[in-house]
């Protein structure tokens, strides 16, 4: 039997075959692991606190906090808030707006008037909200003597207003107990002074010395208020 001079050893054939096919080539390299995908970028978020907290009636509160992981350098902070309850279902654009500073801290001086609970919103593409912060606003109470020294079994008028008007109102006269509580002695009713204020007077007559102070219970509008204490001396 003749053999053709162009035939080829079937050995050469399957390498070259196996040297060639693109198949191959992709099966060689399939234990390379796959490129890991790019970080997602982390999300913007706001944070809020405000300071100090509770506030009495007319102070100022320092509401404040941060906003992270913005790509836009002075970022435009907007302030929100809901003053009725339920809080935090109602919040309105307040007039107040702030700028970030380069570590994206901010901060507003707001003086709320009753409970209101603030958020921030900073307004980025798109723009984020914060959880609400919640600052409570006590009633101011004032409280006056006619005599801080009295006679034993004197009479002493005790007499104030407080703001906002609660006009109907009872606030409360209260002596500091000896395991310093504090007990109500007398309940004035408050009148009406105006828009702005409601007043009261009472007097007590007094036998022994006392640390008082006049307090007016949380509503719907306000928490607790407290006078200063007053310090009665029996001469």
């Amino acid at each position: 039997m003749t053999i053709s001079r162009f035939a080829a050893p079937a050995g050469l054939i399957a390498l070259s075959a196996l040297t060639l096919t693109p198949q191959v080539l992709a099966q060689g390299n399939s234990n390379k692991p796959p490129a890991a995908p790019a970080p997602a970028p982390a999300p913007v978020t706001v944070s809020i606190a405000a300071k100090p907290n509770p506030i009495v009636f007319s102070g100022l509160t320092t509401v404040s906090g941060r906003v992270s992981n913005s790509k836009k350098p002075d970022v435009t902070v907007r302030l929100e808030q809901d003053t009725t309850a339920p809080y935090g279902d109602a919040y309105k654009l307040t007039t107040l707006t702030a700028t970030t500073k380069p570590n994206g801290d901010y901060s507003f001086a707001a003086k709320p008037l009753v409970n209101t609970s603030f958020r921030a919103v900073a307004q980025t593409s798109p723009n984020v909200r914060s959880a609400g912060s919640f600052v409570q606003v006590r009633t101011l109470v004032g409280v006056r003597l006619s005599d801080s020294t009295p006679r034993r079994g004197s009479l002493v008028r005790f007499s104030g207003s407080i703001f906002p008007a609660h006009d109907g109102a009872r606030a409360q006269i209260q002596r500091r107990t000896s395991s310093g509580g504090f007990v109500t002695v007398a309940r004035p009713l408050l009148i009406d002074a105006g828009t702005a204020r409601s007043t009261y007077t009472r007097r007590i007559r007094i036998f022994r010395d006392g640390v008082y102070r006049v307090k007016l219970t949380k509503d719907g509008d306000h928490a607790n208020g407290f006078s200063r204490t007053r310090t009665i001396t029996v001469g």
